[in-house]
Parts: structure tokens; C-alpha cells; sequence
């Protein structure tokens, strides 16, 4: 049996005191694993170069004869696999070590959890913001059953739980589908080390992230926020007074922010973190290009995104140094109670959130015809397999069109019922058709006699004049 025990502190996992965690690195016939022994030294007192401590700090000697007495457990362990002839695996020997350490004692699925959480925070690359959403998973699970053992999760225990989240809480499928990934990823673990049998999951299935309908908005609904936009009605907006000796709040400028922010997202595709930290340097001629925070691994990806007219106009270039937006972007959840109160407001009844925009890019990118390969690159998707998601919600809204050839054709074009779109340079009729029939307030039209391009608006639509004073709840 070929194996080694040596000291090796990752030196990307500083904490606020300057101090790293003592890990040892143990490797067993090829096979490695490191080992958190509980203790931490200074980042100034840990020499990168030959993975040991420096000599001639103080407490140096201390800090040394800790870490030999480490090595010589792990050693003891080892050869006591080999003494009565067992093999000795990475998982078997680290266990046993972190059972005599104190660290690891009881069968409780909370205890194990949590301390592979701050394992994880301390060694391995996966994102804080994921492990903070670990730990809030671990929270729910622990509001729905106070004690749980390792051996208490099977198929009947997932099941239960994964209706509570749906039934009882009334989250989203998708909630519910991460929730169940948390568990799966612990449980998983679990069994790799031989602590449980047989693996709840293999009789549960999960299902899909991409089970609830996404809402996203319509390109009218987006030219319509745009115009609510441009009117700067929204700075009218006034928040009630709850009883009379309190005075009416104006959070009107706050609105025309959020919406300002919101509508860019929605003609670039970044996400709400990537809004957050966009910068006047991000903007390199006539595109953006944004390094993007991807997954939970925290992975990253340069995206390039062309800028056009309406982007362009919601973007402040004057500052030359610093984020783009004058006021600091709102936390997600504060930013989607204001977008609720938006949506009341230009009176589109639709649950959009932030992320809601990331979708309307998609998805208005794909009905105007852009390459799919162009729309994911731009979103910054690793696999194209991502983007065809937005695909077939494109798909499905093309087949609700195409059933129109199966609706009775009408007999005959009643011509006090007719729309007719001249063009307004040569003075020729581009189209003729019946009114109704087109569900748009404007078609984009190019003539083809003299090849100008013109925006018609509809006869029969009716526009809604802007209140002076708006006032939300």
C-alpha cells in the first residue's frame, strides 16, 4: 500500500482574523483526500512554497509537534487496516479520524450536514452564496422535522417532504426541485461513505428544474414598460400615509431606477449580480463585456453583447470610472417588491421578478429570429442544451399561431372592417386586412415599393392615458 500524509493549508481561504485552516493532505494508492484537523494558523506563518510552517515564529514548535501528532493518527490508522489485512480507503480512514478528533459522533443527518457545510467553506471552490443557500435549506428541513436521523430518509420520508414544500408551504416546483437536490447532494455523500444503505434516491426521482411555467414578458409589454419609462410617470408614484398623522411617501424616483435597471437586463440578458457590479469599464466600444459569475462553483465566462438604441439609452457613459448606475442596485428581493408594484402600475398581470428579464431576452431574441448559437453565447450558456429551454417555449407560442389555420375562415372581407397600411414616403398600400386579426398595438412594416421601414399603429388599439398622480398601496 503506497500512501503519504503531508501538510498542505489552502491559502485562498483567508477568514477576517488573517488565519487559514490546517489541512493535511492525505493520499492513498493515487487516491486523495484532505483532512481538516481543527485548528488554524496565520497566513503569514505558512510557507506557500514548502507547504510547512515557518521556522523562528512564535509558538512555532507548538504549532509543529500539533501537526506531527496529526500525521502519526492518520499513520496509526492506516496501519491498523493493514494489520488485520482490510483495505484502507481515503473515505474508511478519514472517518475514523474525524471520529476520534470529536468531530463526528452522533447520527444525526443536521450534525453531518453542518459540518460538511464548514468544510466545504474552508476547502473546497464551491460559491459562499451556494453554501448560504445550503444552509438555508438545512433551516427548512429542520422547521419541518426537528430530529433526523441519517437512516431516517428513504423514499417514504422524501415524498412527504417534497409535498410539504409544495402543499403546505405552496413554493414553486422549482423550490421544491432545489430543496431536493439539497437533500440528494448530503445523502448522496452519505452513501458514497458507507454510512447508509440502501440510497433513498435511487426509487425517488427528482424531475426537472424546468417544470414551472417561466413567465416572461411579451415584446409589447416590454415596449410598454419602455414607454412608462420614457413618460417618467413612475416619478408621480406616492405611497399612502397608513393612518393620518403620518405623511404620503414619494418613492417614485426609486421606481423609475428599478425600471431603469430592469429594462436593461431585459435587452442584454445579464443576471441581477452581473447588473450589480456593471461598470463603466465593462463598456469596451459598441458592446459590453462582462465577466460573469457562473454556477455553484463560482465558474467564469466573458460575454460579449452588442449594444444597441435601446439599451444605449438607459446606460450612463458620462462617468468614466466606478458602476454604471448612479444609485446602487437594490438587493434581489427588495428589487422584485418594487417590480411588483411596476407591474400594477402599467397594468401587466404577470409575476415578474428580476430574473424574469433574463427570460424575456431569450425568448423575444428567439421569436425575432436570432440564431439560438447567438442567443446563448450572449446569455453565456456553457451548453446549448441550456438555451433550448427558451426554445420550446418559443415553439409552443408558434403552434398556438398555426392553430388559427384551423379556425373556419370567414366568407367574406367586409370592406367597413377593413385596415389598410399605406406607406407614408410612396404613398402605396403594403397591406390590407381585416381588423382583429393581428392582436398588436404596432407592426413594424418595410415597404416594398420604396423600402422604407416604418412603425404602423393598429386603428382599433386603444391607448390609456397616464394618470397624473399614481398612487400604490
Amino acid at each position: 500500500m503506497r500512501y503519504t500524509i503531508n501538510l498542505d493549508c489552502k491559502t485562498h481561504h483567508v477568514d477576517r482574523n488573517g488565519e487559514v485552516p490546517i489541512l493535511l493532505r492525505v493520499s492513498i494508492n493515487g487516491d486523495h483526500d484532505y483532512f481538516n484537523t481543527g485548528k488554524k494558523i496565520k497566513i503569514e506563518h505558512y510557507d506557500k512554497e514548502k507547504k510547512s510552517v515557518k521556522s523562528g515564529i512564535n509558538g512555532g514548535t507548538a504549532i509543529a509537534s500539533f501537526i506531527n501528532r496529526q500525521k502519526v493518527k492518520i499513520d496509526t490508522i492506516i496501519s491498523e487496516f493493514e494489520r488485520r489485512g482490510e483495505t484502507a480507503t481515503i473515505s474508511k480512514v478519514k472517518e475514523i479520524y474525524s471520529q476520534e478528533t470529536g468531530k463526528v459522533k452522533s447520527d444525526s443527518f443536521y450534525d453531518f450536514v453542518a459540518t460538511t457545510i464548514e468544510w466545504e467553506r474552508n476547502n473546497s471552490a464551491i460559491a459562499k452564496k451556494t453554501l448560504d443557500n445550503y444552509s438555508n435549506y438545512l433551516r427548512n428541513l429542520q422547521a419541518y422535522r426537528a430530529k433526523l436521523s441519517i437512516h431516517d430518509i428513504d423514499k417514504k420520508f422524501l415524498e412527504t417532504y417534497k409535498q410539504y414544500i409544495l402543499g403546505d408551504l405552496k413554493q414553486a416546483n422549482n423550490t421544491a426541485y432545489h430543496a431536493m437536490c439539497f437533500l440528494r447532494k448530503y445523502t448522496k455523500k452519505l452513501f458514497d461513505d458507507g454510512k447508509i444503505k440502501p440510497y433513498p434516491f435511487s426509487k425517488f426521482k427528482v424531475g426537472s428544474p424546468f417544470e414551472a411555467n417561466r413567465d416572461y414578458l411579451e415584446p409589447e409589454e416590454l415596449k410598454q414598460l419602455h414607454d412608462l419609462y420614457d413618460s417618467k410617470e413612475l416619478l408621480k408614484v406616492v405611497k399612502k400615509a397608513k393612518s393620518k398623522h403620518a405623511q404620503d411617501f414619494n418613492i417614485g424616483e426609486k421606481y423609475q431606477e428599478v425600471l431603469r435597471y430592469f429594462l436593461v437586463a431585459c435587452y442584454c440578458g445579464l443576471r441581477h449580480s452581473d447588473i450589480k457590479t456593471l461598470c463603466r469599464a465593462d463598456i469596451q466600444g459598441d458592446f459590453i463585456v462582462k465577466e460573469m459569475q457562473k454556477g455553484r462553483l463560482e465558474r467564469k465566462k466573458t460575454v460579449r453583447i452588442p449594444i444597441r438604441k435601446r439599451l444605449l439609452s438607459l446606460l450612463e457613459l458620462e462617468n468614466s470610472k466606478g458602476v454604471l448606475f448612479e444609485n446602487p442596485v437594490m438587493e434581489d428581493s427588495q428589487t422584485n417588491k418594487y417590480l411588483k408594484d411596476i407591474m400594477r402600475v402599467a397594468k401587466i398581470d404577470k409575476h415578474i421578478t428580476f430574473h424574469c428579464a433574463r427570460h424575456t431576452f431569450a425568448i423575444i431574441s428567439l421569436l425575432l429570429g436570432i440564431s439560438i448559437v447567438v442567443v446563448s453565447d450572449i446569455l453565456g450558456h456553457s451548453e446549448l442544451t441550456t438555451t433550448q429551454r427558451y426554445a420550446r417555449v418559443v415553439d409552443r407560442l408558434r403552434e398556438q399561431e398555426m392553430n388559427k389555420w384551423d379556425e373556419p375562415v370567414k366568407e367574406k372581407f367586409e370592406l367597413d372592417n377593413k385596415e389598410e397600411i399605406i406607406c407614408p414616403d410612396c404613398e402605396n398600400t403594403v397591406l390590407q386586412f381585416e381588423k382583429g386579426v393581428i392582436a398588436l398595438k404596432n407592426i413594424p412594416i418595410i415597404c416594398p415599393y420604396c423600402s422604407k421601414s416604418f412603425l404602423h399603429k393598429l386603428n382599433f388599439s386603444k391607448s390609456i392615458a397616464p394618470q397624473k398622480v399614481l398612487a400604490v398601496a
